[in-house]
């Protein structure tokens, strides 16, 4: 089980920390919190469920592009999140022009609805999730993340 909280970055925005058994559990909980400290959970329902794939360098960077992706779709696609669900984590060597290292690709699900502003009630905007201090960790429960919010 994950565990996560949220408190005032001392050089500013939101710190979000997770702490989660291996790195399937903290993308999933990194998203869960997200999706919390930005709405009011009791009345989203998983009602639909869209397939999410990202790419990063490494993991850092596949947790930053994945959180920033969930927000992009939440803000074009008029929706709002409950979860998200790791499929696959695996690395990728499709280089091409623009991309000449070797990659990570995050592929996933995230459950939820269209956002109802009669029902749904935005707690926290958050514009960005920010990459400096970003950190992810290995320590004693398994894996910790890190990162500021710009909320």
């Amino acid at each position: 089980m994950a565990a996560f909280n949220f408190q005032e970055d001392p050089r500013g925005g939101v710190g979000m920390e997770v702490i989660a058994e291996d790195h399937f559990a903290m993308f999933n909980a990194a998203v869960t919190a997200l999706c919390l400290f930005m709405w009011d959970q009791d009345t989203v329902q998983e009602q639909e469920s869209i397939d999410i794939s990202w790419y990063g360098f490494d993991i850092p960077t596949t947790v930053v592009g994945l959180l920033s992706e969930i927000l992009y779709r939440m803000e074009s696609g008029n929706l709002v999140f409950k979860r998200f669900e790791t499929l696959s984590l695996e690395p990728v060597d499709d280089l091409d022009e623009r991309h000449r290292r070797k990659q990570l690709k995050i592929s996933g699900r995230a459950y939820g609805e269209t956002l109802d502003l009669t029902r749904h009630r935005q707690r926290f905007p958050v514009q960005a999730v920010l990459l400096p201090r970003l950190k992810v960790e290995d320590v004693a429960e398994g894996v910790r993340l890190y990162c500021v919010l710009d909320a």
